[in-house]
């Protein structure tokens, strides 16, 4: 098998951390804001977490039409089932032909694990947390129920950790019989036998999983390869939290008490800004901006039937600002494609991994360095430590 890789996300930030496990093995690797450009591996965002179901499919189409000849396909989706599941994934069964699809949406490095064909945050059944609170629809009970109407097969754990030949045999007769085979994994290790077993299949599937499942896999294509750390990025940072989790708000508070300057702006005020009024936020944000970090966030409850309204103003209020600052903190792939996309970024070279999920990456075609992050994970240090490790050139 060859190493060209084609990953599709359904947003931004999926995109970034399921992308980077390659670049960290010496493979190039573009995120492609236009879907433009080539790589060793390409990565598109298809902007479709929000999207109707058939708009999905059909732009998840485009990027397999597009971008998979003679690649390994990757399916990114969210750890905790969010987005148009059914709908992408029958798109990505559709272009397996046959050779079914490889499932498993385990993150182990930020708690996300499956178990009993049930993801699982922090030992915690997904339905069991407040992972979907911002959702109109109620968490799903199990990774099957997401699926329909794909045919749909569980392999469970004991199987994944049992005799590696009668796994390989049992992955391949089911790629051969179902849709999907959805696959238990709470480790890394884990994960590592699902893509050794995968990989031995007669007919390669194609694989869909999170960023636990990419590292696996470019582990696999790519073993014992690293990369050596960016230099460091010196000069001022601009942090934008738009996600409406609540761990990303306390992550901006965090961030905020050790930077000199934190805005936080009105939702409500937001959303009924007319243009001059958005003008007037952009002016303290840039002018804050000149005197040293800047971080900012929502204040107040973000409903996701306005949540592209809020992200398009609050890139309008931000965007100007950013050619003032050496660094760029994107919390929330919606918010992050907007902000990039309003200051005219086609593409972004990913380049490392600061934290679990936590993606360093440098802009195109206009130079300059950001940190993406999805909004669901972590401590409320997650991104000031993210910020140190990229002005020290490393991990933190």
């Amino acid at each position: 098998m060859g190493s060209r890789v084609l990953v599709v996300a359904d947003d931004l930030s999926g995109a970034g951390d399921s992308g980077v496990p390659f670049a960290l093995r010496e493979m190039r690797t573009l995120l492609a804001l236009d879907d433009t450009g080539d790589a060793e591996v390409f990565v598109a965002d298809t902007d479709s977490r929000h999207a109707t179901p058939e708009r999905a499919a059909e732009r998840v189409a485009a990027a397999l039409r597009g971008h998979a000849e003679g690649r390994v396909v990757f399916k990114k989706i969210d750890s905790t089932l969010r987005g148009n599941l059914a709908a992408e994934i029958g798109a990505i069964v559709a272009h397996a032909d046959g050779a079914g699809v490889l499932l498993c949406p385990a993150s182990p490095a930020t708690g996300r694990t499956v178990l009993g064909g049930v993801v699982h945050i922090n030992g915690i059944p997904l339905h069991h947390t407040e992972a979907w609170a911002a959702e109109q629809t109620e968490p799903p009970t199990d990774i099957a129920s997401t699926l329909k109407p794909l045919a749909v097969k569980h392999v469970a754990l004991a199987s994944i950790r049992g005799n590696a030949a009668a796994l390989r045999t049992r992955l391949a007769e089911l790629l051969a019989e179902v849709d999907v085979v959805v696959c238990d994994a709470v480790s890394e290790s884990d994960l590592r036998a699902v893509v050794t077993a995968g990989m031995a299949a007669p007919n390669q599937p194609c694989w869909v999983g999170s960023a636990g499942l990419a590292d696996a896999l470019a582990e696999q294509l790519r073993p014992g390869r690293e990369v050596d750390p960016p230099p460091p990025v010196n000069g001022n940072a601009l942090a934008v939290v738009g996600s409406a989790n609540g761990v990303s708000r306390e992550q901006a508070e965090f961030l905020g008490e050790h930077f000199p300057h934190i805005r936080r702006l009105s939702v409500r005020n937001l959303l009924d800004a007319n243009a001059a009024a958005l003008a007037r936020m952009s002016d303290q944000v840039r002018d804050a901006l000149k005197t040293g970090d800047v971080v900012v966030t929502l204040d107040g409850p973000v409903d996701v039937t306005v949540a592209r309204r809020l992200n398009t103003a609050l890139a309008e209020v931000c965007a100007p600002a950013t050619s003032g600052a050496a660094l760029l903190v994107l919390t929330g792939g919606e918010t992050a494609r907007a902000v990039l996309s309003r200051r005219g970024v086609t593409g972004l070279r990913l380049l490392n991994e600061l934290e679990p999920g936590v993606v360093l990456a440098r802009t195109e075609p206009q130079p300059g360095y950001v940190i993406t992050k999805a909004g669901g994970f972590g401590t409320p240090e997650t991104l000031h430590r993210a910020v140190t490790a990229a002005r020290s050139g490393g991990d933190f």
